[in-house]
């Protein structure tokens, strides 16, 4: 059976053309080797950490967009932006994600791991760590940033070729007098018009790095 012509043309329009880029990037943005990348974070060996990577992306959160129903847009609104409650469900799904892969009375390092590993099953890239002090207190917050393709939340966003990354930190608390940290929360922040980053100018570590906590 031939293909309509009529189709074929319409395929072919820049219409056609810039719904099917956002598509074409979204089924490519699968294809990363994440399961080949060599990590050992603090007392998690090379070996225990390809472990928790191999779960993590046996996962069904890797199959994106799992976590949103968008398609033109990252969000649960069809062309509107994202919701303050989408957005707070994607954190606490991936918070909760993280978690179970970590496992009950998990080491600090086994929860970074983890995180990492959640992150990179999505092909999510580390990009920066930052560590903020708690005005008053002797405690701060280290923020383990990744950059995702926005487009992995949307198959057919167009505007995701405009704004381009979602970022995603893995939160810690720190404790400053006992040096003790603990998984908080992670944040999921989309680009739009209030803000794109720059993958580029964020970097603070080597490209294929993992992340630790500084001693």
């Amino acid at each position: 059976m031939g293909t309509n012509p009529k189709i074929a043309i319409g395929l072919l329009s820049p219409v056609g053309v810039l719904f099917a880029l956002p598509v074409l990037l979204w089924a490519f943005s699968f294809t990363e080797r994440f399961g080949l990348e060599k990590c050992s974070i603090g007392s998690i060996s090379g070996d225990e950490y390809q472990n928790i990577l191999t779960r993590a992306g046996a996962q069904r959160w890797t199959v994106w967009p799992g976590l949103s129903n968008g398609v033109f847009w990252p969000s649960d609104a069809g062309f509107r932006g994202p919701t303050a409650s989408f957005n707070s469900n994607v954190n606490d799904q991936l918070l909760s994600h993280v978690r179970e892969l970590a496992g009950p009375d998990a080491s600090i390092n086994r929860q970074l791991a983890s995180g990492h590993a959640v992150m990179r099953s999505m092909g999510a890239e580390y990009v920066h760590t930052l560590e903020v002090p708690d005005m008053g207190s002797a405690a701060s917050h280290v923020y383990f940033k990744y950059f995702l393709p926005q487009v992995r939340f949307a198959p057919a966003c167009v505007l995701c070729l405009i704004w381009w990354y979602t970022t995603i930190d893995v939160i810690f608390s720190h404790d400053l007098a006992t040096d003790r940290y603990e998984l908080q929360a992670v944040n999921v922040l989309h680009a739009g018009l209030k803000g794109s980053p720059d993958k580029n100018r964020a970097r603070n570590v080597p490209w294929g790095s993992c992340p630790q906590f500084r001693r």
